[in-house]
């Protein structure tokens, strides 16, 4: 967590999806961006150096980016990614939130709770992750060392 940057002090919300890439934490952050763009999500912050990247509220029924100040919160999402350095991988939460209620006496962050599965933000959430899962997959192991059956005495 960086001060004064662009990353908030917050971290991801309860039920976020956690995994590991093989690859440094700008890249990720980079890669989602531009896959988040491919969905159609418009990025409100990104900064891969800070590993943080954030949408703006986007529409499910309308597959459009929407202002804060939209009123239908059952088809409101915005999805966030945390990318953390981690022993040469990458450590990275993943989350589709909506708003629980609109509430001008609370912090945004408060009333926000992750989408539940199998709904159409978790689907758009999942389908960017199993690209970025792709983008960087996990290197394959390696083979165990000493004579192998097929070697000569």
């Amino acid at each position: 967590m960086h001060l004064g940057g662009l990353r908030p002090r917050f971290g991801p919300v309860p039920g976020s999806i956690g995994f590991e890439l093989e690859t440094q934490p700008e890249a990720v952050i980079a890669t989602a961006a531009s896959e988040v763009q491919a969905a159609g999500l418009r990025v409100d912050v990104v900064d891969p150096a800070e590993g943080y990247l954030e949408t703006a509220w986007y529409d499910l029924g309308t597959r459009a980016p929407v202002p804060a100040t939209a009123r239908n919160l059952d088809r409101l999402v915005k999805l966030r990614f945390f990318a953390d350095p981690l022993a040469g991988k990458t450590r990275v939460a993943a989350e589709c939130v909506q708003r629980i209620a609109d509430d001008p006496s609370e912090p945004e962050r408060d009333l926000e709770r992750m989408v539940p599965d199998s709904t159409p933000g978790r689907v758009l959430l999942d389908s960017i992750i199993a690209r970025l899962k792709a983008a960087y997959p996990a290197s394959k192991p390696e083979p165990p060392a000493g004579p192998s059956a097929n070697s000569p005495p």
